[in-house]
């Protein structure tokens, strides 16, 4: 049977420009699941690891895995993401690839069609998808490699897929200037157009640290590959990259988020990923200053005032509200007062608004009459009950009920019974509950319930 090249030796590692190649199916089999990749292997990551990634994580629609004599599609590892491209048959007939895996020291192409072993075939990969790994990839090594010059070392890292943000976590926040610092020094490296090879251990002639590379990947039969960035940098690393620095093109640092222990994530684009990321934020800012009536530059500036107004309005707002609160528990009490029968000695609000706070300040206000006048015989622990309902069936929001009083438990069972998305509970003469929706006529239902308490 015809070998294949080894992961560590793939024509793609050795010459990641390579976009077409000639090869020969070595074996394809029906796809099955690998056995679950260790802990250590799933928790490898940072700049100096190579990874793995059992088929059982792969999309249910792959049937057949595929090895090839050698191969320009690169499989998973060292935080990159795989390549996907296609297979030309001799009939010119095309069969694509979505995934490519490394399992144990070989590289498998996930397909939906079988390949007959010895077939030749000539494998193209997406070069753009490519290059944009590979500028995101050398420039995380790079960032990286100047952030050791300050004494912090990245942590872990990701790679934004589909043009999406790449991260690398530092062991603590970093400072703004130094971020500014940081930034523009590795695009001075960059323009500085530094050169990027690849070497073995033997030939870098240093010590090199092994510890993050899997369990599954034999170092007795594999190659170790040290990625160097002039005298900068030199990291273990299966990865594709570049051949010089100048072909990252830019490295932008955006925003950092704390997350456990104090470390940062601090989130980074390279390559045609920082001009796309531009025009699109540009596109925003205008969509923006078109609906503020501004232009870009004061858009900002429009924002801080409309949320200092919003505040403003929030604050006159509960302001009202608590007036119209004061307002209904004043007639509550007064109603209370007179009461002489027992239904008059029950009292219901409405509003449709779903206002939460105004239940509170409702509550709060009669509580506090009720509490400043003790002769006034209004008891909402023995003898009078209040039942705050709100929202409404068009939204679709739903709504809120709260009781409290010595009724709570009957009117509680009544309106469980007329609402079938009723969730919550209570205790003695206390209850509150959530509507997540009204069902149609359920709301009138209740409300013609409450209603007989002032016939």
């Amino acid at each position: 049977m015809t070998s294949s090249s080894i992961v560590g030796a793939l024509a793609c590692q050795k010459n990641s420009f390579l976009k077409s190649f000639k090869t020969v199916v070595v074996s394809c089999l029906e796809y099955v699941p690998a056995p679950e990749v260790s802990e250590k292997s799933k928790k490898a990551k940072g700049k100096k690891d190579i990874s793995t990634l059992s088929l059982d994580d792969q999309p249910k629609q792959a049937n057949y895995a595929i090895e090839f004599e050698d191969t320009i599609l690169f499989p998973e590892g060292g935080g990159q993401p795989s390549d996907s491209g296609s297979i030309i048959l001799p009939d010119e007939s095309v069969i694509t690839v979505s995934k490519v895996l490394r399992d144990k020291l070989s590289a498998k192409h996930i397909t939906t069609s079988p390949i007959e072993p010895g077939t030749p075939v000539t494998l193209k990969v997406d070069w753009e998808k490519r290059l944009d790994y590979m500028q995101q990839h050398t420039g995380q090594h790079l960032l990286s490699a100047v952030f050791d010059t300050y004494n912090l070392e990245t942590l872990s890292w990701a790679m934004g897929e589909n043009g999406k943000l790449n991260y690398i976590e530092l062991p603590k926040k970093v400072d703004d200037n130094v971020l500014a610092e940081v930034n523009k020094k590795v695009n001075d490296l960059i323009f500085d157009a530094l050169p990027i090879g690849v070497v073995t251990p033997d030939s870098h002639g240093g010590e090199i640290d092994t510890s993050h590379i899997p369990d599954d990947y034999d170092l007795s039969k594999g190659i170790v590959r040290i990625v160097k960035i002039g005298e900068l940098d030199a990291n273990p690393c299966c990865g594709t990259h570049l051949t010089c620095t100048s072909q990252i093109q830019a490295i932008s640092l955006l925003h950092q988020t704390n997350i456990r222990g104090g470390n940062s994530k601090l989130f980074f684009l390279c390559g045609s990923r920082v001009y796309k990321y531009l025009v699109e934020s540009n596109k925003i800012v205008k969509g923006a200053g078109s609906l503020l009536s501004c232009q870009s530059e004061e858009v900002t500036e429009k924002i801080t005032q409309l949320n200092a107004n919003y505040k403003k309005a929030l604050s006159r707002e509960s302001g009202l509200l608590k007036d119209i609160a004061g307002t209904e528990a004043k007639a509550f009490f007064e109603e209370f007062k007179s009461a002489t029968s027992e239904n008059e000695k029950v009292e219901y609000s409405y509003r449709p608004d779903n206002n939460q706070e105004y239940m509170t300040l409702l509550q709060k206000e009669l509580t506090t009459l009720v509490n400043t006048n003790k002769g006034s015989g209004v008891d909402l622990d023995k003898i009078h009950t209040v039942t705050i309902l709100n929202g409404d069936y068009p939204s679709g929001t739903g709504g809120s009920v709260k009781i409290f009083g010595p009724r709570t438990e009957e009117i509680a069972s009544e309106i469980k019974k007329r609402l079938s998305n009723i969730k919550g509970g209570g205790r003695g003469n206390s209850f509150q509950g959530k509507i997540p929706k009204y069902e149609k006529g359920e709301l009138e239902s209740v409300l013609q319930y409450l209603d007989q308490f002032r016939d």
